[in-house]
């Protein structure tokens, strides 16, 4: 019995895709989960961007700008209006605070303070951590002095109108200071910040595009891996030395297997956008132009990637369990199991190296941000997916030279 255990230890611990299965990926997702759910210590962390447009442009405005630019937690950058809601609506970017006209005024005046906050609905979360750090700080630096001049006038016009003689004004002076320390909210909140999507109503859900986008895309890599591994297949069963004798060059060897992975990728992502379609009411004839221009170049990335796996191992075990690393944590730092807004900054660069990002966001583009297809922002997705798919596939010849043609 002990040497049967013995037994197949032994053999598990000499199985190499094993090994790194039961050991290396799970450390590995670990580590990358644990660093976009907040693993990252805070005192590391770096602080969170915000756009802001002063159309006010007083003294009174600047100063509150400047003064959030100085908190540890908020880095602010001061942009044009129409700048700052292209970079929100294309997901650059996830919120823009506007001081709109007449806040000095109103502040001084102790009226509404007219401020807007620009957001996408898709990332509420961020929003939320933003509004919530940035309405305590409001309240410390203006709250006092704008609750007390409110208090006043509140006073004055149950008064009749007639303004408060020096004494009494002096009494609630003293009266407020001993009782609101500042950034005390809690006679409520007299500093509100009108929200305001800039996402059109009746739009897909965020969730609905993140989960068959992503789960699209992780599932395409993995099978056009398997597919690519089919050439090592051929290569020890001897199919790929009959075909090397005759006259088809190693090129189109290389470009037929790739045009039968594109093909069989735009059959998978048809038939999985077809099913959110009829199970999940996905819309998809809002924009077909851009929708086919998405699939094509998905599908061609990852052909591309399946065949560069396929092109650097020399067996079908290796590209098992290279494909079975790489996509996973691909498709964890590239979104498709966690939006990458809730990533930490440098996950999110990280990102950009993924087919998983350029492609989600893509398809983000079409139901969610309803960008034209002319769009220069939306075409920047597709475009990324070529160059990464024309990459790959250039390594991939240089690599099935090297490798899979000299051992055939």
């Amino acid at each position: 019995m002990i040497k049967i255990a013995l037994k197949d230890i032994k053999l598990f611990i000499t199985d190499r895709r094993a090994l790194l299965m039961t050991f290396f990926m799970p450390v590995a997702l670990i580590s990358i989960f644990a660093m976009a759910f907040g693993g990252e210590r805070e005192h590391n962390a770096k602080p969170m961007n915000l756009l802001v447009a002063d159309l006010d442009q007083t003294k009174s405005s600047k100063d509150i700008i400047t003064q959030i630019d100085s908190l540890k937690n908020i880095s602010v950058t001061r942009i044009p209006l129409d700048s700052g809601t292209r970079l929100v609506k294309t997901g650059e970017e996830s919120e823009l605070l506007i001081f709109n006209k007449g806040f000095g005024d109103s502040l001084e005046n102790a009226n509404p303070l007219p401020l807007e906050m620009k957001y996408d609905p898709s990332k509420a979360a961020e929003t939320g951590m933003m509004q919530q750090a940035l309405m305590s700080s409001l309240m410390r630096m203006i709250g006092k002095d704008f609750v007390m001049k409110r208090v006043m006038k509140k006073v004055e016009k149950m008064n009749g109108g007639a303004p408060l003689d020096s004494s009494a004004k002096s009494n609630m002076q003293n009266m407020f200071a001993s009782n609101f320390g500042g950034g005390d909210n809690s006679g409520g909140p007299p500093i509100n910040i009108e929200m305001s999507s800039v996402v059109e109503e009746k739009q897909s859900s965020p969730g609905l595009i993140q989960a068959v986008a992503g789960t699209a895309v992780m599932m395409l890599l993995f099978g056009l891996a398997a597919m690519g591994a089919g050439m090592l297949e051929e290569k020890e069963n001897g199919t790929l030395k009959r075909l090397l004798y005759s006259p088809v060059k190693s090129i189109h060897i290389l470009l037929g297997k790739t045009i039968a992975s594109i093909l069989l990728a735009l059959m998978q992502l048809s038939v999985l956008f077809l099913y959110a379609s009829y199970a999940f009411h996905l819309d998809l004839g809002k924009n077909v132009p851009a929708l086919l221009l998405m699939m094509l170049t998905t599908a061609y990335a990852c052909a591309g990637f399946g065949m560069f796996l396929a092109s650097i191992a020399k067996s079908r075990q290796q590209v098992q369990m290279l494909s079975s690393i790489i996509v996973l944590s691909m498709s964890a730092i590239g979104g498709s199991m966690i939006p990458t807004f809730l990533m930490p900054a440098f996950m999110q660069k990280m990102s950009l190296f993924s087919v998983n990002y350029w492609s989600i966001q893509g398809f983000y583009d079409i139901y969610w941000r309803n960008l034209a297809f002319s769009d220069t922002a939306f075409l920047l997705r597709p475009l990324m997916l070529f160059l990464i798919g024309t990459g790959m596939m250039i390594l991939s010849q240089v690599f099935f030279k090297r490798n899979v043609l000299k051992l055939a």
